[in-house]
């Protein structure tokens, strides 16, 4: 299952003389989907997201920051308003975790 998801990298960039951690967005595969929903409190992304556990690229690997998963993948937030198609079993499901790895 392919979902898109911001990972945070190392590169540092200065914006307005404050120092801003940079985000690296793509379209990764999901290996877990961890429940429940969740609603975001943060005053500039508001909405409800899943975390999930993503593989990522090894050219973005070495720039991600986070603690890894035992397994070599890394929990990220997935908004569920842009992925209401594919996440709609699980979040009617009800289940606290999915594993979906061999899930298109």
């Amino acid at each position: 299952m392919q979902v898109f998801a911001n990972i945070p990298v190392k590169t540092m960039s200065r914006v307005r003389g404050r120092r801003q951690n940079n985000s690296y967005g793509g379209w990764f595969t999901a290996v877990r989907l961890i429940g429940p929903e969740r609603q975001s409190h943060d005053k500039y992304a508001r909405g409800h997201f899943i975390y999930a556990d993503v593989l990522v690229p090894d050219d973005v690997r070495e720039f991600a920051l986070g603690p890894f998963q035992p397994d070599g993948t890394l929990r990220v937030q997935v908004w569920t308003a842009s992925h209401l198609k594919t996440l709609r079993p699980f979040l009617a499901s009800g289940d606290l975790e999915w594993d979906v790895r061999d899930q298109p």
